[in-house]
């Protein structure tokens, strides 16, 4: 099959995210790139929305969107943030891409005391003068809800999500990824531990680094730099010709 495009490029959000978490990659695509913006079911609405979703509805959507545009494309590269790296994991040890860049991937969580705080200022309005918090607002893909049943099925959805967490490090473990992969995690991150690092340790094209001064939404102008030079170098190597 002849492809259309040359290269295609797939954004995967996190777990009660948006796309905006993308936002200071744009300037690095180039023209004629097949781009998709992937958004959840259940996300960009409100609570009962996401209540109502599922992890399963979630991995055939990305599988979906990852196979048309294979079709499409003849390269695939995904970006993902958060909950969005398990799904491109997924894909990639099926050999369904060519390339990832993978932002704080949740592989070990940890609890912290600003995940908290973040999430009582951002539901009182009090993110000014405070950049983390304000981050997580914008990142936040989900309108704020005033009634408590429609979260009914909140817990349902975290537990699901710790569930792949387990599942995509199993994998990990045994199989190796078939693309070329660029990890990126944040020093700070209040939810994600940078011992994530060690479920990529064994991955033979696998590079990582940890950046300083990041949390898990929040990426200072030096961090996003660095995160856009290698996605600028994964999408230069991947317009080099094919071998014959």
């Amino acid at each position: 099959m002849v492809k259309s495009v040359d290269i295609g490029i797939l954004f995967i959000h996190g777990i009660v995210g948006n796309n905006r978490i993308f936002n200071f990659l744009t300037p690095y695509i180039p023209e004629g790139c097949d781009v998709s913006w992937l958004t959840l079911c259940g996300h960009g609405g409100d609570a009962l929305a996401f209540s109502r979703a599922s992890m399963e509805r979630w991995k055939a959507q990305v599988s979906e969107a990852v196979g048309q545009m294979r079709d499409r494309c003849r390269k695939v590269i995904v970006v993902a943030h958060s909950m969005g790296c398990l799904f491109a994991i997924a894909e990639a040890l099926k050999g369904m891409t060519d390339a990832l860049l993978l932002l704080n991937p949740p592989m070990k969580i940890r609890l912290t005391k600003r995940m908290f705080t973040n999430a009582a200022k951002v539901a009182v309005g009090r993110t000014h003068h405070d950049p983390i918090a304000q981050s997580a607002l914008a990142a936040y893909g989900i309108a704020l809800d005033r009634n408590p049943l429609h979260y009914y099925g909140w817990p349902a959805r975290y537990l699901e999500l710790f569930a792949e967490i387990r599942n995509v490090r199993r994998l990990l473990s045994c199989v190796t990824l078939r693309c070329a992969t660029r990890v990126f995690l944040s020093a700070k991150d209040e939810m994600v531990s940078v011992r994530s690092a060690s479920y990529f340790s064994n991955q033979p094209d696998c590079r990582l680094s940890v950046l300083n001064d990041a949390s898990h939404y929040y990426f200072t102008a030096s961090a996003q730099a660095e995160i856009g030079r290698e996605f600028s170098t994964m999408l230069s190597a991947a317009q080099e010709p094919l071998p014959d």
